[in-house]
């Protein structure tokens, strides 16, 4: 009996294709780990659907706590973080999530390799659409810091140039 939807059926299928390619490429492959995202019962059923397609259990890590994907970028990007060689990053998500992981991967890994692989996702518009409100990646620390320095030169210029002042 399959227990999961149909978009994260997609979702697996296109990493079990992805897992496929680097076992068969990359001379590493035995250094491979597949990070699932998700809640605890999703998460259980996907490493048995992944295990009985002959992917190694010992190779499969389960992320119980990212609610997005800027959360699951930080926390890909500590676990990498201080590795002399940094890994090939893949993720997989649905085609709608492109828009989404463009924003995080500039802002959160940002001089990483990671590459997108889409996912067929054949859900009503109003139901995706609510997902994607949750994935929205939230104002950084970096769009502050731009805007307090914009006001800055603001005061600056203003003090220099003031308006309905000329007395000339």
């Amino acid at each position: 009996m399959n227990r999961l939807p149909d978009y994260i059926n997609e979702r697996v299928k296109v990493c079990l294709d992805m897992h496929r390619i680097i076992i068969q490429s990359k001379p590493d492959g035995n250094k491979t780990v597949i990070l699932i995202v998700g809640n605890q019962p999703d998460i259980e059923y996907i490493t048995e659907t992944l295990v009985k397609a002959g992917v190694d259990l010992k190779i499969i890590a389960r992320d119980y706590h990212s609610k997005n994907v800027t959360q699951c970028f930080d926390r890909v990007k500590a676990l990498i973080k201080t590795r002399a060689n940094p890994p090939y990053l893949y993720f997989i998500g649905s085609v709608w999530l492109r828009e989404i992981y463009d924003a995080v991967v500039l802002s959160r890994l940002n001089g990483y390799r990671v590459q997108f692989e889409g996912a067929l996702d054949h859900r009503p518009v109003k139901e995706v659409e609510e997902e994607k409100a949750l994935n929205v990646p939230k104002k950084g620390l970096e769009h502050y810091k731009r805007k307090a320095k914009d006001k800055a030169i603001d005061l600056v210029l203003n003090r220099m140039f003031p308006e309905g002042n000329d007395k000339s």
